[in-house]
């Protein structure tokens, strides 16, 4: 192959690459799932939220199957199904969180729910002033 082919090949390449590690992926409505703690602390950390060090709980909050913080003001959780899901929103609504981040099976409460359903999708559940 000669160099000018050669050269447009490789710029064809890189081009198509940039453009698949840029894309801008709709995140999905339901918020989707998270295979562990670690996994939801990543795509918060993405989000652009600082949680340097997730201090997980232990044993985890009531109903989740794994919990912790990463500050005074942003709390992570999953959950193994709907229901104890559902229960941990139960048990929230009369305490007045102000905001909580809802996914199929995890929880994020934070200073920035709208950042976090932009990224992560979901929704908001506002259960406090």
């Amino acid at each position: 192959m000669n160099r000018l082919a050669m050269g447009t090949a490789t710029a064809f390449l890189a081009l198509f690459l940039a453009s698949c590690s840029t894309s801008d992926a709709t995140p999905p409505e339901d918020g989707g799932t998270f295979e562990s703690i670690g996994d939801l602390k990543q795509a918060v950390e993405s989000a652009g939220l600082v949680c340097q060090e997730l201090m997980l709980d232990t044993p985890p909050s009531k109903f989740s199957a794994s919990s912790g913080s990463c500050s005074e003001f942003t709390y992570l959780a999953i959950y193994t199904d709907d229901v104890h899901l559902e229960s941990q929103l139960d048990l929230w609504k009369p305490a007045g969180q102000r905001a909580v981040n809802v996914g199929k099976n995890w929880t994020v409460v934070s200073e920035d729910p709208n950042l976090i359903q932009e990224t992560l999708g979901g929704s908001v559940l506002h259960t406090g002033p």
